[in-house]
């Protein structure tokens, strides 16, 4: 019994969200004129404020070393 109980959980699941996806697939096809002024705003939002992209790989990054950037062991910079 104990191995049909996550298969019944599931089944009732898409069982409940099936019909409810039909539903908001069938209203989004009707009101399609009525969601123009909320695409336009996101459109103008998305255009100035935009996202920050994600940070680069832990495998990119590379951990500092006694070196700075210039080379120079003890922290001091050479003249230039």
């Amino acid at each position: 019994m104990s191995d049909l109980v996550p298969i019944l959980i599931t089944l009732a699941v898409i069982a409940v969200l099936t019909p409810l996806a039909v539903w908001g697939a069938r209203n989004a096809k009707r009101s399609k004129r009525a969601m123009a002024p909320l695409a336009g705003m996101m459109m103008l939002l998305g255009a100035f404020f935009t996202a920050d992209p994600p940070p680069p790989p832990r495998s990119e990054s590379t951990a500092r070393e006694e070196e700075d950037e210039d080379g120079a062991a003890d922290g001091t910079r050479p003249d230039r």
